[in-house]
């Protein structure tokens, strides 16, 4: 395992932020190392986005202005001349698919900024940041969304980071992340989709995802426990127990597994053994800000107000531009009769917010002025 300390020196649509190097790059494209088998790989490069990254970074010699060219192309309008990309977290695509739908989430639109720098012969990465999810409870089970991003190393100076996740464009600090092998994305890839198919309740299509992704990696402790969670909606508790173990066994401290096995064992009334999980899950999570919102909102459902408020300021304390965080501290200040203080929050929530969002953080604080 790779691990980098990176400033963040981040990539948006149509902006480049942090280091400004003018290293010059290979005349030629890379290899890109996507097989060209006859199943169809999510990863595998278009042919029709060649001739369009090549077109944007042909004239440009720098590695700043090629990066600037390809983001440039992704976000353009296609009025414009560009692909248009949209953010949208509501599907996984393939690279295939986002040039025909226009939209993609992180793992998707990292995929297509990857495969783009290496058909400029830039030798862009994919990775992960460490300490960066967000959890869900999906019934009697607990989801942890991951997130990925692409790096270029600019050795000897900083490497670059490009992360697509809307509200983490806005921030810049210093960022650890891990190298991810196309393997990993891919699985990461196939577990996306297990999960999407799963809660459209296509139970046998999100089981045939999961098996891709443990066949695509079978080293990933995610794939391994998404895997589970589509075993254990099928009812197969001891193929989803043993696959949680199986996560466990790759990565101890996975801690969406603990909180899975514990879910698991409550409902087979093995509350002794639940109850270690439980203790093991909190304990690793304690510096988590997205579980203690979590955590939070299970609070509030069983009406343990003061509870909930401790929890929540937690997580604002432990990453304070979040804007779900003050979301859910404003209903706490509501219910309470803290009128002002909600507005507040409110007010915080936009502050953190991407410009598209803030409307209707608007909305919310007109409607509480006029109350």
């Amino acid at each position: 395992m790779i691990i980098r300390t990176l400033l963040a020196a981040l990539l948006s649509a149509g902006c480049l932020v942090g280091q400004e190097a003018e290293s010059l790059l290979p005349a030629q494209p890379l290899p890109i190392p996507f097989p060209r088998a006859p199943v169809l790989d999510p990863l595998l490069t278009p042919p029709e986005l060649v001739p369009i990254m090549r077109k944007a970074t042909m004239r440009e010699w720098s590695l700043r202005s090629k990066l600037q060219g390809i983001l440039d192309v992704i976000f353009r309008p296609e009025s414009d001349g560009g692909l248009g990309i949209t953010y949208d977290n509501s599907h996984t695509r393939t690279i295939s698919e986002v040039l025909q739908d226009r939209k993609a989430n992180c793992l998707s639109l990292t995929a297509l900024y990857v495969a783009s720098c290496r058909l400029a012969g830039i030798p862009a990465q994919y990775a992960e940041p460490w300490n960066l999810n967000h959890w869900r409870r999906e019934g009697q089970l607990i989801r942890m969304e991951r997130h990925v991003v692409a790096l270029v190393p600019m050795f000897p100076q900083e490497d670059l980071v490009a992360d697509f996740l809307p509200r983490l464009r806005q921030h810049q600090g210093i960022y650890m992340v891990k190298v991810l092998q196309v393997e990993r994305l891919r699985a990461l890839y196939y577990s996306n989709r297990a999960v999407e198919l799963l809660m459209e309740g296509l139970k046998p299509e999100a089981l045939e995802q999961a098996d891709l992704a443990v066949k695509s990696d079978p080293t990933s402790n995610v794939a391994r426990n998404i895997r589970g969670v589509v075993l254990k909606s099928t009812g197969e508790n001891a193929r989803a127990e043993a696959d949680y173990l199986k996560a466990l066994s790759l990565e101890p401290k996975d801690t969406a597994a603990i909180g899975n096995m514990e879910a698991l064992l409550r409902a087979s009334n093995r509350d002794e053994e639940a109850l270690k999980y439980r203790q093991l899950g909190l304990e690793l999570r304690k510096k988590d800000p997205y579980f203690q919102a979590f955590l939070a909102e299970e609070a509030m459902e069983a009406e343990q107000w003061e509870a909930a408020s401790k929890l929540v300021a937690t997580a604002i304390k432990l990453l304070p531009y979040e804007p779900d965080f003050y979301l859910i501290k404003a209903r706490l200040d509501l219910r309470n009769g803290k009128s002002a203080e909600a507005l507040s929050d409110l007010e915080l929530a936009r502050r953190w917010a991407l410009p598209a969002e803030r409307k209707r953080y608007d909305t919310k604080i007109a409607l509480l002025n006029k109350g």
